[in-house]
């Protein structure tokens, strides 16, 4: 066969296609429900709450997580003498000289030879004396016995090396050493600084430079500073563009300060610094010590007289421990509720310390990890788990990384509704308290200080001064009718002056009457329904709500921030919602089943509209307009960037990013449609990953059932499996199967032109590390005889049109021609006919990195045939491991 593979144009077909039948022994049950980022939650007729999905941000309200608060310590059968962390592994050096690791190992760099995530220490080098961690983005180093020095990880070429292999030949005895970028610095035991790699400091070139070279003219060193920078091309004629540079800072044994190299870009009172270059080496002529701040430590520390021996940075702060082993931690806390601003938080962590070593991972919206050894040699922990830090499973951690089946939730009172978002969740009980679990849940605590922005692991009581009837939440704001029709808000949201960041009664002197009912858009604006039918907005863009104030800005901000009544609607509404829209978007029933837009519409189509086809002038609707809609709908319902109207024949119109845009989608399910929830779409989350393909949404129906469709990687549809599915399947209980049927037989799934005349069968079970599947292949009239089953995987982070095949033995490897079969000779051509589909976790760990992996099972004669008849399915979407976060920067 030669003709070559048609994957890129193919690749238009591979449409996700992922269907599900109906489960009913195991169907979650709900009167209500609510949709998170990663999560989903269902409040059922006793009063009892299931969350599902994602729990690292404590959402799920388990009382367990899967981070530690307390340290926790980790066995080893030696003394340990030095921890080094990063963001995604941990090193230990223990006294024999043996290293392990232990974390995610995506690029090697646990430096065991494989690229699977290990939660348990393993000893990956021998004779060792000094060890630098360089995470998921640099080469990890190990000084030998020789002093000399070795690597592995992600190196510098763009080659990741899965076992340490030897960085440079250098000509004397190593003790201590460091790397940024392209660049090594390194320390021996003469006070002689060696540098080497491409843009090394004072080096001949920019060319790579792999033979060390020492800085000679200089005294004996006993501590550096090395810092580099990559390019910088900002097209300003205020910051001229440069290539990469390094600097070293070095202090010698009688305290006179050394530089040489490059100085990085500085920008200090707007101007560009000169970027000075220092060869030979020069002694340092700045007007301040940069060891000093380095240094540094908490003031009250200084006044208390506490003299640290040693300082180093990590853990989101500064670290540092005293001669006798005190060790302390502490950073700045931004906090409204302390009047002058932010304020240095500084806690005790531990004594009898010896070494210490933290990271950063407060980007990820989860606790910084540190690690320490105490006197005796024994390792600690305390953290962040998403990272298998702690070097334990995470179940004895504290908690699972993720529960893919619903789980039910300890409240001590019946819940009236629930409220799930990215940041941690909200109950509204019977009684008219309201609960918070999650992150950030700990801003209603007067006491709170150091831990301003970790989790509450199980409900907390938000403590108000009226009961609550009526609560809507998103994105971590919240608005709330009390029985007398009061409004409140979290945060001091929507008074003005803010009087504190603690909840607040709206109103005040804006006219706004007593509430029926509220709704929140998240992003900083929301919508209240007065019980006359006026319908009131806070927050949004100014030019929307309220209508643009002229000049004065600072009265436009004002009113934007607190209740304006909103024109141009009928006075018979009965529901509000809102969706957030870039400025912010709202919509109202009234009684006729009329629904109304005003606010920005030029995304994803959610006024109905065809926002491509918009001018500049038609963006910001401020007179309110009429949805477009089949039929008279009998609620509304809005989410991030999509909205939602149930009609009255049970079915359900929807707009938006998940819906096919101003195009729009139908939805009907066996059961009438009564409730919608959409979740915060993950490109607005800090910690996405590969396949951003917006967000989740639950329906319930007029059975109880709950079903959902959209994004699942993290567990938040509820199947019982981590894969994102395109059409509603069941959400299930923990009684329940997560069975994913390709051909269900229920009325939504009738046949359409992309789906392919046959269907796949699957039960899936794992974590977000492993995810194995089994289950069965079903033919159709018209195969082919003795067709074959081919499995295809295209992996997200290796780009569009990069694909992978699975072979018979089970291989995963980069797609070759032919592709060989999985199975073949398949008789299957009928229903009746079936067969049997197995794959293991470890072959979808096995060869690259496969994260986010998008998982494709067809037959036909050969693949060519099979896609001409578009005889194959997206059967799962793997979700991500942390090693697969996109973050915006690394502490």
């Amino acid at each position: 066969m030669t003709t070559p593979p048609p994957w890129r144009r193919a690749a238009g077909w591979l449409l996700p296609a992922l269907l599900a039948g109906l489960g009913p022994s195991g169907a979650a049950l709900a009167q209500t429900i609510a949709t998170g980022a990663r999560h989903g939650m269902a409040l059922q007729a006793d009063g009892s709450v299931l969350a599902w999905g994602d729990n690292r941000l404590a959402q799920l309200g388990q009382g367990k997580t899967v981070y530690a608060s307390t340290a926790i310590e980790i066995p080893l059968p030696a003394k340990a003498a030095a921890v080094r962390t990063s963001r995604t592994s941990a090193l230990v050096l223990d006294e024999e000289g043996n290293v392990w690791s232990w974390g995610t190992n995506a690029r090697g760099q646990l430096g065991d030879g494989t690229r699977a995530d290990r939660a348990t220490p393993q000893v990956v080098f021998r004779g060792a004396v000094h060890i630098a961690n360089g995470g998921d983005s640099a080469p990890s180093f190990v000084i030998d016995k020789d002093g000399q020095p070795w690597w592995w990880g992600p190196l510098p070429s763009g080659v990741d090396a899965a076992v340490p292999e030897r960085a440079a030949q250098v000509p004397a005895r190593l003790v201590r050493i460091e790397h940024q970028l392209r660049a090594t610095v390194a320390l021996d035991e003469q006070g002689v600084v060696w540098t080497w790699g491409e843009d090394a400091a004072c080096a001949d070139s920019s060319a790579a430079a792999s033979a060390p070279r020492a800085m000679r003219g200089v005294p004996p060193i006993v501590d550096f500073i090395f810092e580099a920078q990559g390019p910088i091309n900002y097209q300003s004629p205020a910051i001229p563009a440069r290539g990469p540079v390094a600097r070293v800072t070095a202090r010698d044994a009688d305290g006179r300060l050394w530089v040489w190299g490059t100085d990085p870009l500085r920008i200090p009172d707007g101007l560009p610094s000169p970027g000075f270059t220092y060869c030979p080496a020069e002694r340092w002529a700045q007007g301040y010590d940069p060891f000093a701040i380095r240094d540094s430590i908490h003031p009250d520390m200084e006044k208390a007289g506490v003299k640290l021996y040693k300082v180093v940075h990590g853990g989101a702060g500064s670290l540092g421990w005293t001669a006798q082993g005190d060790l302390w931690r502490w950073r700045y806390v931004p906090t409204v509720e302390i009047p002058g601003g932010p304020h240095m938080a500084v806690e005790r962590v531990a004594t009898g310390v010896v070494d210490a070593s933290g990271h950063n991972t407060s980007l990820r919206g989860v606790l910084p990890v540190l690690m320490y050894i105490t006197r005796d040699g024994k390792l600690h922990a305390m953290g962040s788990n998403t990272s298998l830090h702690l070097a334990v499973a995470a179940d004895a951690a504290g908690g699972a990384e993720s529960v893919a089946s619903p789980r039910k939730l300890s409240l001590p009172a019946a819940a009236l509704s629930v409220h799930a978002s990215e940041a941690g969740s909200h109950a509204l009980l019977a009684d008219g308290r309201i609960f918070r679990w999650g992150l950030g849940a700990v801003q209603y605590d007067g006491q709170a200080s150091f831990l301003g922005r970790s989790f509450v692991q199980t409900p907390t009581h938000i403590p108000l001064g009226a009961p609550i009837k009526r609560l809507a939440a998103a994105q971590g704001q919240w608005l709330a009718v009390d029985a007398d029709g009061k409004v409140w808000s979290s945060g001091g949201w929507g008074t003005d002056p803010v009087p504190h960041g603690r909840p607040a009664v709206v109103g005040g002197s804006t006219g706004l009457p007593l509430a029926r009912s509220v709704s929140v858009g998240g992003n900083g604006h929301g919508a209240i329904l007065g019980v006359d039918g006026s319908v009131w907005t806070i927050g949004g863009s100014r030019e929307i709500f309220p209508p643009f104030q002229g000049s004065d800005v600072h009265a436009s901000l004002v009113a934007s921030s607190v209740p304006s009544k909103v024109g141009g609607l009928p006075h018979t509404i009965t529901q509000v919602a809102t969706a957030d829209g870039s400025y912010g978007a709202a919509y109202a029933l009234d009684a006729s089943g009329t629904v109304w837009f005003w606010g920005a519409q030029p995304l994803y189509g959610i006024a109905g509209q065809d926002s491509a086809a918009l001018n500049r002038g038609t963006w910001l609707v401020r007179t309110p307009i009429v949805l477009p809609l089949p039929h008279k709908a009998v609620s509304i319902h809005a989410g991030d960037f999509n909205v939602c109207a149930v009609l009255q024949d049970g079915s359900a119109q929807c707009y938006g990013k998940l819906f096919n845009e101003h195009r729009g989608r139908r939805l009907q399910l066996h059961a009438p449609i009564q409730e919608i929830s959409m979740g915060v779409d993950e490109d607005r989350a800090d910690t996405t990953a590969t396949a951003r393909r917006g967000g989740t949404v639950h329906l319930r129906l007029a059975d109880g059932t709950v079903w959902a469709m959209g994004l699942g990687r993290q567990g938040q549809l509820g199947s019982g499996a981590y894969a994102s599915s395109a059409e509603p399947i069941p959400v299930v209980n923990e009684a329940g199967t997560g069975d994913l049927d390709l051909a269900p037989a229920v009325p939504n799934v009738a046949a359409a032109v992309n789906r392919p005349p046959f269907r796949v069968k699957t039960q899936l079970a794992g974590n977000l590390r492993s995810l194995s599947l089994t289950g069965e292949v079903f033919g159709s009239a018209g195969t082919p005889p003795d067709a074959h089953v081919y499995a295809l995987a295209s992996a997200g982070p290796l780009g569009p049109g990069v694909w992978m095949q699975l072979d018979a033995q089970g291989a995963w490897s980069p797609l070759r021609w032919p592709v060989p079969a999985v199975a073949s000779n398949a008789q299957l051509g009928s229903e009746a006919e079936a067969l049997p589909l197995s794959l293991r976790p470890q072959q979808l760990q096995q060869g690259s990195d496969i994260t986010g992996l998008r998982l494709y099972i067809g037959y036909g004669r050969d693949v060519d045939e099979m896609l001409a008849a578009r005889r194959f399915r997206e059967v799962l979407e793997l979700g991500p491991d942390a090693s697969g976060m996109v973050l915006p920067s690394d502490f």
